[in-house]
């Protein structure tokens, strides 16, 4: 499997490419979530940018995430795992660096975006992607069959119609499994946070109504200490990102219009546009739940 490292390298590789190639970087303004802005993700030049300033943050996250979970749960040859909103997929990734060896992954990304750069599969385990909203997805399931749900940040980004949809269908589907887990990967920012939790709550209602049972130890809201991520495990090597980080640090001086003086967005007025390297930012929820008898 591809180190994150060198994922994000090749992703800085692919971004200065488009921009040498007459690509405007201006178009990666929505490269934004304040106040409840959504990025375009449907350019590819987009997702690179995405994935330089945010995979190391999210691959340690989703680690941290998916460990917790595992501390609860007895795999067994096969896990189901069933990722809603994947983007390109690095949280299989980050459950692969954590999940036991002789532990098969069977993954199912759903996103209504076909991002560029999906993590591949490991040798023995299946990997197949949907390009479908996640209500469209699960109402096509016959019956809701992996053990492991997890929304990698993607719970920010469902509307209300989407989220009333995906309750609904949950409610009325059920689950094959008598044990399931479900993993919430949120915004840190309280505005969002505040959304995020609402959202979580009312899909745990949805749970309980298609007949399971959250265990007493579900849904605290994780807070990551204050921690610099290339600090927590050899996985974060800071020093192999040096160029592509370097890049991020200046990038509006590979901007046409920062260079004659008349900015056409913020995207490098206000030079936002370093990588997240702090665990401070982490927040998550998991919540197991069990069929009543």
């Amino acid at each position: 499997m591809i180190s994150i490292t060198d994922y994000i390298n090749m992703k800085a590789n692919k971004f200065e490419e488009k921009v040498a190639n007459g690509y405007s970087l201006c178009s990666c303004d929505s490269l934004r979530f304040n106040e409840g802005n959504l990025p375009d993700y449907r350019y590819y030049i987009v997702q690179d940018l995405y994935a330089m300033r945010y995979d190391l943050a999210y691959a340690h996250e989703y680690k941290v995430m998916y460990t917790e979970m595992l501390e609860s749960l007895k795999p067994g040859a096969i896990l189901e795992v069933t990722s809603l909103g994947c983007g390109n997929m690095v949280d299989y990734w980050s459950l692969k660096r954590v999940l036991p060896a002789n532990c098969r992954v069977s993954y199912h990304g759903v996103d209504a975006i076909d991002w560029d750069d999906k993590f591949a599969a490991c040798k023995g385990d299946k990997i197949d992607f949907s390009l479908q909203y996640i209500s469209d997805y699960l109402y096509d399931c016959d019956e809701l069959e992996s053990n492991v749900y997890v929304f990698p940040k993607s719970i920010s980004e469902i509307d209300d119609d989407e989220l009333e949809a995906i309750c609904r269908i949950i409610s009325e589907k059920g689950f094959a499994k008598d044990e399931v887990h479900f993993l919430f990967s949120m915004r840190a920012n309280q505005y969002s946070l505040d959304r995020d939790m609402a959202k979580t709550d009312k899909i745990c209602a949805a749970i309980r109504a298609a007949s399971m049972m959250s265990d007493g130890k579900s849904g605290s809201l994780y807070t990551g200490p204050d921690k610099m991520i290339y600090n927590c495990d050899s996985d974060f090597n800071i020093d192999r990102l040096k160029k592509s980080y370097d890049m991020l640090n200046n990038l509006p001086y590979m901007c046409d219009n920062y260079h004659s003086g008349c900015c056409s967005c913020d995207l490098c007025a206000e030079n936002r546009n370093q990588p997240m390297l702090k665990t401070k930012y982490i927040r998550y929820q998991i919540f197991t739940f069990r069929k009543v008898a």
